[in-house]
């Protein structure tokens, strides 16, 4: 049973002044920055790992009035009482009000709780896969200003699907569409097809059979299925670590290791986390990967 705390009269006077200041989303109540998380747009990943948490925090205690986010957010705010999809970009926002967050500066985790998108979503699409699924989350985009840094390239996405295929039914997402993107332009790698041809499935193909939920809800779908991911940094890996299992992040630039955000991936609900600074570094615990799972198979066969 949760009890709902008593809006003081600092908080209304907070809420008096930030209605003057054109900020009437951020409404205090006890000892929380607002009752209702606004995301302001913000980058995905910084909502994933500060904005979910809070809010799901408050909503456990009885305290969480609204929900203001991207299109197609939906499906990660199941548990709000009142969600509002607003913004249509993506922005980076240096300070985020209703939560009174810095970006990656360290949560306060007195107020913080991570959901469980895996118990949730498990049964909402029957998949027959098989094999076991494993994500290979990619993206291809303008960062900081700058060319694609932080992407796998097609010789490495050809080598993991050959070691792999023959034990997992590889999925590849590097969406394009359905998705909210932020300012920055993406690219195309013309990897797709070819990847198809090694054996991958691609999500755009898998998710014309189930185009009747949203694609952010089919993407938790997939991941409450997936033992195994494997992901580049950003937004993605934020997305990733909320679930259950292995997941491998390739991190080539960002402040996530420079600020020791990944030290609190395991938090978001992942138990088998690891970042690699290359990919080289990864291919040679894939191809690890790739031989006891062969071992395996034979031992059962004999």
């Amino acid at each position: 049973m949760t009890i709902r705390k008593q809006i003081t009269l600092g908080n209304q006077l907070s809420r008096i002044k930030n209605r003057l200041r054109n900020q009437p989303h951020i409404r205090p109540i006890g000892d929380y920055p607002s009752s209702i998380v606004d995301s302001e747009g913000c980058e995905f990943g910084y909502e994933m790992f500060y904005h979910l948490p809070y809010a799901y925090h408050l909503a456990q205690q009885g305290l969480l009035e609204r929900t203001i986010s991207c299109k197609g957010t939906q499906c990660f705010y199941f548990f709000s009482p009142d969600h509002r999809e607003v913004y249509n970009t993506r922005h980076f926002v240096k300070y985020h009000s209703s939560i009174a967050q810095v970006p990656h500066a360290r949560p306060d985790f007195n107020r913080w709780t991570s959901p469980d998108f895996a118990s949730h979503y498990k049964n909402r699409v029957a998949f027959r896969f098989e094999k076991t699924p494993l994500l290979i989350f990619n993206k291809f985009n303008v960062e900081w200003d700058h060319p694609p840094i932080n992407f796998f390239s097609i010789q490495f996405l050809k080598e993991v699907i050959r070691q792999l295929r023959d034990h997992y039914t590889i999925i590849y997402l590097r969406p394009t569409a359905h998705i909210v993107h932020d300012h920055m332009p993406i690219g195309d790698m013309n990897e797709k097809a070819l990847l198809r041809d090694e054996g991958a499935t691609l999500v755009e193909d898998l998710y014309a059979d189930y185009g009747q939920i949203p694609f952010n809800e089919f993407q938790l779908c997939l991941l409450s299925h997936s033992p195994f991911r494997i992901s580049i940094q950003g937004g993605g890996a934020y997305m990733n670590a909320l679930f259950p299992g292995k997941l491998m992040v390739l991190h080539r630039y960002g402040g996530e290791q420079i600020h020791g955000n990944y030290a609190d991936f395991p938090q978001l609900g992942v138990d088998d986390f690891s970042v690699h600074n290359n990919e080289f570094e990864m291919l040679e615990i894939i191809r690890d990967t790739n031989h006891a799972a062969r071992d395996v198979a034979q031992r059962r066969a004999s």
